[in-house]
């Protein structure tokens, strides 16, 4: 599913020699354990320790191959290969373990989708392999992903009859589970080499090995629908593995269990099963490697399933329950839900201490007149639970996945390309998400939607849902949470109020340390593409789903874009990035909202970390381009001279002025989110979870630097008004606009999203 098995069998029958040759290299010996067992943070913090206890050089290259090796198995890119690289420039140790970190940089380089430099990397670790055929056999299976898929079972075949040579038993049994799985990616035609495969490994496989082979039969037989041979199998697998500590086999053999219990109309045991699988996801969660391709993480590819199946059975029992046991029901659904959002939001901000627990109010019975509407996308199906006054109602919609999200995705391109036909594309939706609620939020007198949006639902201005008549937001105040326990409602106090306005329409050297991928973003990649203009006054850029985010994204001067020295180059960099209109809103909000005003060269870094630190400020409203990338890691506001990273924004947001006080409000009036990417939403929702901000306002894509002053000014006026609380007073600013007739299209102001405490 997600773990790696070739590299790491390696380390497990051929790496310890070296540790054994000094006493002073325990750590390193436990660091191999550790990374065989799938132990990942805890082989980390060995093995670093292991790099400073080497004495010799051969010991600190095979310390640094396998703390990189750790990181790759982690899809750490950066770490893995920069350690990697250390191993080979240290030029000692066995040639096979050198053949070995050439492997593996091979490996990264396909990931990476770098095919010459692949080969490279591999052509060398078979000339270091010699004779080796254990070895050779490995890199050679390592290799066949990247071979035509027409070439790949005929490679397959070859190596097999090649693994009978081999000496060791157990190399060639780990082997043939390697070969089974690319054989099995092949489908139908690799099936029968699967199963073969898989056989001919059992008969001399460790208990973990014996486990995991029995796993991949049951999946085949599953796959078949040979179920009562899959149901067998699976069981075999729990006994295989009853003296080995391995939660990662446990929750695929378990998760299993839960399909093939539900098959059999055995439903408790599914379900129990099924929460046995999602316990031991969660005592390995900082283990589990991530990746990000298309603006998803692999965790929702690989392990969100299993959430959806426990809750699509909850909630399909709960159909059927009378209104106690339904209710129960339904919020253990929810909270197998939650897991999954908590998990994402875990992932953009860079780990679990990321986000600290907050004081919970479960966002039931909150306040009158407002509703938590709690969306959950399932295969076949839409749920959507409603909750008012302590009491959760259920609503199924008979619309695919599939169907939804291509609904979404058309919408949200008519709207960021302000088609005139919008309404069309959003009248599917409101039929959806909106119309069958209607009824029961009109009994319950419901004047405030909390929406706790599901995937591709996050891209969703709800404001600009319509009824073929008027716009959701002309009826309700809209509030987005990323979770149900996350956002502590509390109102805003009005009379404590002091505010920190900051902003740039003018940027000065900060374009020195800008990433690349933002210069080429902006359309001048080069000198000559300064006659080739990219730029529409947006406030918000994006990095590629592609860029190197383990590493840090910003540059220091000395690795700036080499054409910024150029004084033309240069000044078309900064007219680019110029905001006109920030200035018209700053100017704007003067008299609106008495303020501290950092504008241009006073919004220097150092001015902002001084100033933010050094008075009780409430509001920060930040106005100036937002750099969004796929992670909190590489995501950023320009100040003048410098970016201020994310991280840097949370620690003084997290600092112990802000302790017993955290901000009431950050806006960021700036903010975008990459297109199609429903992760990146949870940049404004990490960041104000993390730095413990009750309220954050942003924007779904790039403001508009007419509207964006407007709809800013009358925000803040609506929000001085006694009685209007934070969602109400963007509900009369949006209003606002759409009385305008000339910004009354939903472009101009959909996409302000409130999120977080909407009181």
């Amino acid at each position: 599913m997600y773990r790696i098995f070739l590299i790491v069998c390696w380390f497990l029958f051929s790496s310890i020699a070296l540790a054994e040759k000094s006493s002073s290299t325990d750590s390193l010996s436990k660091g191999q354990d550790f990374l065989n067992q799938g132990r990942y943070s805890q082989a980390i913090k060995v093995l670093e320790l292991a790099i400073q206890e080497s004495t010799t050089s051969e010991q600190k290259a095979l310390s640094n191959g396998t703390l990189g090796l750790t990181h790759y198995q982690l899809h750490h890119d950066s770490e893995a290969e920069d350690l990697l690289r250390q191993a080979l420039a240290l030029g000692k140790g066995d040639r096979h373990e050198q053949a070995r970190w050439n492997t593996i940089l091979g490996s990264l380089m396909i990931e990476q989708r770098k095919p010459e430099e692949a080969q490279l990397y591999f052509t060398k670790a078979l000339k270091l392999a010699d004779n080796d055929q254990e070895l050779r056999a490995g890199i050679d299976l390592q290799q066949v992903e990247m071979l035509p898929r027409l070439n790949r079972l005929p490679k397959l075949n070859e190596i097999q009859k090649r693994l009978w040579l081999l000496k060791s038993s157990a190399v060639r049994s780990t082997y043939l589970v390697r070969l089974a799985t690319l054989a099995h990616q092949l489908g139908t035609e690799g099936r029968t080499l699967a199963y073969k495969s898989l056989v001919e490994a059992k008969s001399v496989a460790s208990p973990r090995l014996l486990a995991e082979i029995l796993g991949e039969m049951a999946q085949l037989y599953e796959e078949d629908q040979r179920y009562d041979e899959a149901f067998q199998l699976n069981q075999d697998g729990f006994e295989a593995i009853k003296a080995v500590d391995a939660p990662d086999l446990l929750l695929e053999l378990e998760w299993r269990h839960g399909r093939l219990y539900r098959l059999r109309h055995q439903i408790p045991y599914a379900l129990a099963a099924y929460q046995r699988a999602i316990n031991h996801i969660e005592s390995i969660r900082h283990d589990i490697p991530l990746t990000y391709r298309n603006g998803q993480s692999s965790f929702r590819a690989t392990l969100e399933p299993l959430y959806q199946q426990m809750a699509d059975l909850l909630l399909e029992q709960a159909n059927s329950q009378q209104q106690a046991d339904k209710m129960a029901l339904l919020r253990r659904a929810r909270n197998v839900i939650e897991l999954v959002k908590q998990a994402e939001l875990e992932d953009f901000l860079g780990g679990r201490c990321a986000i600290q627990p907050t004081r919970s109010a479960l966002l039931e019975a909150i306040e009158p007149n407002t509703a938590i509407l709690y969306p959950i996308i399932l295969p076949d199906r839409l749920e959507i639970l409603v909750s008012t006054d302590n009491e959760i109602q259920q609503f199924t919609g008979k619309v695919s996945a599939k169907t939804l999200q291509t609904a979404v995705h058309k919408l949200v391109g008519a709207l960021r390309g302000g088609q005139p036909n919008v309404n069309e594309y959003s009248l599917p939706l409101y039929r959806w998400l909106i119309a069958p609620l209607e009824d029961y939020l009109q009994k319950h007198h419901v004047q405030t939607l909390v929406i706790v949006p599901d995937s591709v639902l996050r891209l969703v201005p709800f404001a600009a849902l319509h009824d073929g008549k008027n716009y959701l937001i002309e009826r309700y105040a809209l509030s987005i949470s990323p979770g149900l326990s996350i956002i502590e409602p509390s109102p805003l106090h009005r009379h404590q109020a002091k505010s920190l306005i900051v902003g740039l329409s003018e940027p000065g050297n900060v374009i020195d340390h800008l990433p690349e991928a933002v210069i080429n973003e902006l359309g001048f990649s080069d000198i000559r593409g300064l006659s080739a203009p990219n730029h529409n006054r947006s406030r918000a850029l994006s990095l590629p789903d592609t860029a190197d985010t383990t590493r840090s994204t910003l540059k220091s001067p000395s690795q700036q874009h080499p054409n910024l020295r150029d004084k033309q180059f240069r000044q078309k960099i900064m007219e680019a990035l110029s905001l006109p209109g920030v200035l018209t809103e700053i100017n704007n909000l003067r008299p609106t909202i008495p303020a501290t005003v950092l504008l241009n060269e006073g919004f220097k870094v150092e001015n902002f970390r001084q100033e933010l630190l050094g008075e009780p400020y409430s509001i920060v409203h930040i106005a100036s381009h937002l750099i969004t990338g796929p992670n909190a890691a590489s995501s950023f506001i320009l100040a003048y001279d410098d970016v201020i990273n994310f991280n840097q924004l949370d620690t003084l947001l997290r600092s112990g002025k802000f302790a017993n006080q955290p901000l009431e409000m950050l806006t960021l009036s700036a903010c975008q989110t990459a297109e199609g990417d429903d992760r990146a939403p949870l940049g404004l929702s990490g960041l104000a979870i993390k730095a413990k901000v009750r309220s954050a306002l942003g924007t779904l894509w790039p403001a508009n630097d007419e509207a964006a002053p407007l709809l800013m000014v009358e925000f803040y006026r609506a929000l001085n008004q006694p009685g209007l609380n934070k969602a109400q007073a963007l509900q009369k600013a949006q209003r606002g606009l759409i009385a305008n007739k000339k910004l009354e299209h939903p472009f101009f102001w959909a996409p302000y999203v409130l999120v977080g405490n909407w009181l």
